[in-house]
């Protein structure tokens, strides 16, 4: 009887378990776009690697694959907030434009919506703070003299408000991230993201 050559049979071994579950030819650059979804300007991905997979206990032929990574900041932190705070400013300056067009315009009742959601998130978060805030308000932009502007809004005082609501937004998502106030470049935070994958007949593909 023919006896395949150790080498071969390797081989073969790992081909037969790599069906088993999908590459990270497959998986990765689907999860990465997952883990993308964390980015703003001034943050960048590292470190990006498969860490675990797991058969989906409810069907064989569905696999979760998870990888961790580690955001990064490419610029401080206050400079990282105003990076964003500054066009989603502009962006709730159109929002309120548009509110403010007639009554039934349904595009009008969405931009009015999304300027509430946002203004309301930034009211939360401050309150949530207690007498805390202002101390913290100030450190940031003591350490951030574009920030400083930017928040007290001396060029355009009729944008300051909605200037701050944007500020304390972008500022509350990084907390939420896990960034530390006054974080430097190089600082990071580990993170995860995973996609579910079916295996077909044309190989493993991303779950819908």
């Amino acid at each position: 009887m023919f006896k395949a050559a150790p080498a071969v049979l390797a081989v073969s071994l790992l081909a037969g378990c790599s069906e088993n579950r999908p590459s990270d030819k497959v998986a990765g650059p689907v999860v990465r776009q997952q883990a993308e979804t964390d980015l703003l300007e001034g943050l960048e991905i590292v470190d990006f690697q498969r860490s675990n997979g797991q058969v989906d206990p409810v069907s064989a032929y569905r696999y979760k694959v998870t990888y961790t990574y580690r955001l990064r900041l490419a610029r401080p932190f206050g400079e990282v907030v105003l990076a964003t705070a500054r066009p989603l400013s502009e962006e709730l300056h159109q929002a309120m434009a548009g509110a403010a067009r007639a009554d039934g315009d349904w595009d009008a009742l969405q931009q009015s919506t999304r300027l509430m959601r946002f203004s309301m998130a930034a009211s939360q978060w401050v309150a949530n703070q207690g007498d805390g805030f202002d101390a913290r308000r100030d450190a940031l932009l003591a350490a951030c003299e574009p920030c400083r502007a930017f928040w007290e809004s001396a060029d355009d005082p009729g944008r300051a408000e909605l200037r701050r609501i944007a500020f304390i937004n972008v500022w509350s998502y990084l907390e939420d991230k896990q960034f530390r106030d006054g974080a430097q470049v190089g600082d990071s935070v580990e993170r995860y993201a995973w996609h579910y994958f079916e295996k077909t007949e044309k190989g493993w593909l991303p779950a819908s």
